[in-house]
């Protein structure tokens, strides 16, 4: 038998690339080509034995769609497995001409057989052949060093290129993402960290989405302001010919109308209509107001009541109201709750910029708003009790209980008096809903975890790659969020909220409260003593995400994390649990209860469960509901324009009439609440639906080694189980609960 001859390291084999750019957005300059200059790609760049020399590509990359282009290269069998890939971009333009950045998703190269992937998912910027600049420029790193497959942890690399490549990337990402101390932006009130850059056009590139969104932004906007800019043309020339009356509403019946009307006109999707008309006819009862407690955009506020002392002080119940029994016996039952609206207190009245949309200068009223809850022993949980304050004016509270069962004249001053005071206590909520629930606690958030994240974790480090399609939208929506929820001149919230003039205070209500246990599903539960309440979909929908999620991030984990030791190792993932606690909650006690340190697998997973849980699966309870419930305004008034009545007041439909917002104010409201709850076109989903051309997970991620891709597939699986379930549950009802539905659960924050 002859020796087997042996093989030179010189010795040429082939390498494959497949490189993957072009944004997945649907746009319609679809068939342009990015063709400003070569690729340049370098294998291992930096080691002394194994580095390639430089490759060009000089090809014609997809650019706004989605494409693949494969290029081969005979090189030395010495470069071996591409663990690292260095990605440069080099222009054939002059300096003079404005060049265009690339997107570029992924490259895998294929060598002896086996693909080793690099996820990317950035843009990269053309420099100039004879400069060819080391700092980031037109929001571009100057060049990607990727790693390859699953990524890795800092103090599992033994080479020398590898972690200086490593540094180098996060040092780039970095210097792009800094913070700004929220107190420059809130004063002395609470906020959390945020980015510090103030305008879209600043950021980061790879945090620009305006090519994805804008022209949908344009085509959800531009009917509704061109329709409030007719209003105040229409109401000021009538002012000015002594022919101005206000556009309120006659009857309910006239706001349905409107809707409807309104909806055909603007080009709203009839399916979310016809849920809004839906509960347009049932919000009167008491059944209706219950469930949406349970099961609508502000559903995480219901608490247990345990004690009768406090702002409950002094309460009186009709017995009749809670089926023949004392109040405090029904406590000691566990079937008393509560949803309390504490984050107005200190809030003035409203109705600064009312004369920009009515031509008419009104108030709108801020109160504060309580209400208890009962629950039956048919398990219908409704309405009891509601506690109105009028603080601002100095009122006393006044306390407003239903009407007798079987009342059967809906205009009698009793029936109506509890029907506007639940309509004041909805308002209310509302006010809070928007700022706090969805602002608040969604976005400000999730935005301070995000600028930590960018800053301390590497794109090789596999942390960030499971959170990095999660981050993804939070920081660039809420930078366009902060022009016009910060800024005086432009809060849009002002044109229809009552408490809209007061964010900033507000937030600073909310943030006392608020702590890392209220995103811990399973401890905000129990905490609020809300486990057995019946019907409760929000909370069921919302532990069966928490359960598969948590699953998924844990087999994620333990694939990356061999034990506790290599947790508490982990220094880039130390420098994020800190930068949270430091910079994101400084000014927080004790950081809000955020751990500044993490020194097992089990919390890491509780947190990052916590951080994606809000990030997709709360902001989609709440956000995306907002066109069921909202557009109906007696239904969830946004602001209210009487005064709340005093304990003697006679209640009329007229007074109620009244006191709802105007033509003008609920278009507003109806307009913004679509705008709202529509998915941008760049949203992917836990499940895809090519039906409605929707996008699943699996092609957004960055985990992409065969195990962790396998992770995702099996939680595909779990999330698909829990869309049947979803689905088998709201047969026959009448007004679905399918919000968290996996397939309407964007994976990320895009509104």
């Amino acid at each position: 038998m002859e020796p087997i001859e042996e093989v030179s390291n010189d010795e040429e084999v082939p390498y494959t690339f497949i490189i993957k750019t072009g944004s997945n957005v649907p746009i319609k300059e679809a068939t342009k080509k990015w063709d400003d200059g070569t690729m340049i790609l370098t294998i291992n760049p930096g080691s002394s034995s194994t580095a390639s020399q430089d490759l060009r590509v000089a090809e014609n990359f997809n650019d706004k769609t989605e494409g693949a282009v494969t290029v081969d290269f005979w090189l030395p069998r010495r470069i071996g497995v591409p663990k690292l890939l260095k990605v440069d971009l080099e222009s054939d333009k002059f300096e003079l001409f404005d060049k265009d950045p690339l997107y570029v998703r992924e490259i895998t190269i294929i060598y002896d057989r086996n693909p080793y992937r690099f996820p990317i998912k950035n843009f990269i910027y053309p420099h100039h052949p004879i400069h060819n600049p080391t700092e980031p420029r037109e929001g571009c790193v100057p060049h990607f060093l990727i790693r390859e497959g699953a990524g890795t942890l800092k103090h599992h690399e033994t080479e020398d290129y590898v972690i200086k490549a490593r540094e180098e990337d996060l040092k780039n990402t970095k210097s792009m993402v800094n913070w700004k101390e929220s107190k420059d932006v809130v004063g002395d009130l609470l906020y959390p960290g945020l980015v510090d850059i103030t305008e879209y056009d600043k950021l980061p590139r790879f945090l620009q989405f305006k090519e994805a969104n804008y022209d949908m932004i344009l085509d959800f906007t531009e009917k509704g302001r061109d329709e409030v800019k007719s209003n105040v043309f229409d109401n000021l020339r009538a002012k000015l010919f002594g022919t101005y009356e206000e556009n309120r509403f006659a009857s309910f019946e006239e706001f349905e109308l409107y809707l409807r009307h309104k909806s055909t006109e603007m080009g709203w999707q009839k399916e979310s209509i016809s849920e809004a008309m839906k509960v347009a006819k049932i919000f009167h009862k008491d059944e209706e107001f219950g469930r949406q407690m349970l099961c609508g955009p502000n559903a995480q506020q219901i608490k247990k009541v345990t004690s009768l002392d406090g702002r409950w002080a002094g309460c009186a119940v009709p017995e009749y109201a809670i089926e023949g029994k004392a109040l405090q016996d029904v406590m000691e039952e566990g079937k008393l709750f509560q949803v309390t609206t504490d984050e107005l207190d200190g809030i003035p009245h409203g109705g600064s910029f009312s004369k920009k949309l009515t031509g008419t200068k009104q108030t709108w009223y801020t109160v504060l708003a309580d209400c208890l809850l009962y629950l039956r022993n048919d398990e219908k949980l409704v309405p009891v009790l509601i506690r109105l304050e009028n603080r601002n004016d100095g009122k006393p509270a006044t306390w407003w209980t239903p009407p007798e069962p079987g009342m059967a004249d809906f205009d009698h001053p009793k029936y109506l008096a509890w029907l506007y005071a639940k309509m004041w206590f909805r308002s209310a909520d509302m006010n809070c809903y928007a700022l706090c629930s969805h602002f608040a606690k969604c976005h400000a958030v999730s935005e301070a975890i995000a600028v930590a994240a960018y800053r301390n974790l590497p794109n090789a480090h596999p942390i960030f790659r499971i959170l990095q399609p999660h981050i993804l939208g939070i920081i660039p929506v809420n930078v366009n969020a902060r022009a016009v929820l910060l800024s005086p001149k432009k809060n849009f919230f002002t044109l229809f909220l009552s408490a809209g003039g007061a964010t900033i205070e507000i937030f600073n209500n909310f943030f006392k409260k608020f702590s890392y246990d209220d995103l811990v599903v399973p401890l905000d539960v129990e905490k609020r003593g809300v486990q057995d309440i019946p019907e409760y979909l929000y909370r069921d929908d919302m532990g069966s995400h928490w359960e598969i999620i948590h699953q998924y991030l844990k087999e994620l984990v333990h694939l990356s994390y061999p034990s506790d030791d290599d947790v508490i190792e982990d220094e880039e993932l130390q420098n994020f649990f800190k930068d949270v606690f430091d910079n994101g909650f400084r000014r927080f006690e004790n950081g809000a209860g955020f751990p500044r340190s993490v020194s097992t697998r089990e919390k890491l997973v509780e947190y990052l469960t916590a951080v994606v849980v809000n990030i997709s699966v709360f902001h989609t309870a709440v956000n995306f509901q907002t066109f069921t419930y909202v557009p109906f305004q007696p239904n969830m008034p946004c602001c209210m324009s009487q005064p709340p009545p005093d304990q003697d007041t006679i209640i009329t439909m007229e007074l109620i009439l009244d006191s709802l917002p105007l033509l003008e104010i609920t278009f507003y409201a109806m307009n913004a609440s679509n705008l709202l709850g529509t998915f941008s076109p760049i949203e992917r989903f836990y499940l895809g639906d090519e039906g409605k051309n929707k996008l699943g997970m699996l092609g957004e991620n960055m985990a992409v080694s065969p195990e962790q891709e396998a992770c995702i597939r099996r939680m595909g699986e779990r999330m698909r189980e829990l869309k049947d379930k979803i689905d088998a549950r709201n047969r026959g009802r009448y007004i679905k609960y399918d919000v968290l539905s996996p397939i309407n659960t964007p994976i990320t924050t895009q509104a």
